[in-house]
């Protein structure tokens, strides 16, 4: 009996070192597999960043630009308007002497209430 019970383990022995090899195997190609996988979405993401950073700096630069427009004509509409007014207080000076009065004894008034 004891040859059988040591045949037995032999072979238990020989079935468990057969696993742990094909578990070895699977684990590499498991690595190898999961490291291609990761280069792969590594590269990709590498990809999507590059393109995102061009969008941001297109973006950045077109809405500068926009921005320095919109200064610029809001300074030339600001001119064409300060231009009016100069020529309308010159050309008729008291409506806008009345407007500069009441204006300065409604604030007065509102400040001399507190």
């Amino acid at each position: 009996m004891p040859d059988a019970h040591d045949h037995s383990n032999e072979k238990i022995q020989e079935a468990l070192k057969l696993l742990e090899e094909a578990a070895c195997e699977k684990r590499d190609a498991l690595k190898t597999l999961i490291s291609e996988r990761y280069t792969h979405l590594k590269d990709a993401m590498s990809d999507s960043e590059s393109n995102v950073k061009e969008s941001f700096n297109r973006m950045s630069h077109r809405t500068a630009e926009q921005a320095q427009r919109f200064r610029e004509v809001g300074e030339d509409r600001v001119r064409e308007v300060a231009s009016q007014v100069d020529e309308n207080v010159h050309n008729n000076p008291w409506p806008y002497i009345g407007g500069a009065a009441v204006a300065s004894l409604m604030l007065g008034y509102i400040l001399g209430r507190k």
